[in-house]
């Protein structure tokens, strides 16, 4: 589990409904310092302190572990470098999971479908293939 990347998600939740750090630690009964450093990825955190800070953002545990934000413009270290990019993984993740939101249940089902053709296909593709790209 990548504790940054949970952190960023809960940073970017809580900015997105305008809260800052102390406001949350007050909400959850954290310290202001152990929500400091769940956001900078550093520690670890219970599931009941997951659920608690979700409630407190008014978001799932879903978007908090794959992630609603999309993190292009997240820079590492000041590298220049896009921490969750190195095959595009991380915000392709979070755009499906934004899109998919919206859907109806009916499009949800059908998107399923789709991404698991995708899944055998690529499988297919994997043991057939001398191709390094998958």
């Amino acid at each position: 589990m990548d504790l940054k990347l949970l952190g960023l998600n809960i940073k970017n939740s809580r900015k997105n409904i305008k809260l800052t750090q102390a406001q949350l630690a007050e909400i959850t009964n954290l310290s202001t310092v152990h929500i400091s450093h769940i956001e900078g990825g550093s520690v670890k955190m219970s599931v009941d302190t997951l659920i608690n800070i979700c409630n407190a953002l008014n978001t799932t545990p879903n978007d908090i572990l794959w992630g609603q934000f999309d993190t292009d413009t997240y820079n590492a270290g000041g590298t220049g470098k896009d921490l969750f990019s190195e095959n595009g993984g991380y915000s392709i993740n979070a755009q499906l999971s934004t899109k998919a939101k919206n859907m109806s249940q009916s499009d949800k089902r059908l998107l399923l479908e789709i991404a698991g053709l995708l899944a055998k296909r690529n499988e297919y593709i994997k043991k057939n293939s001398n191709n390094n790209d998958y």
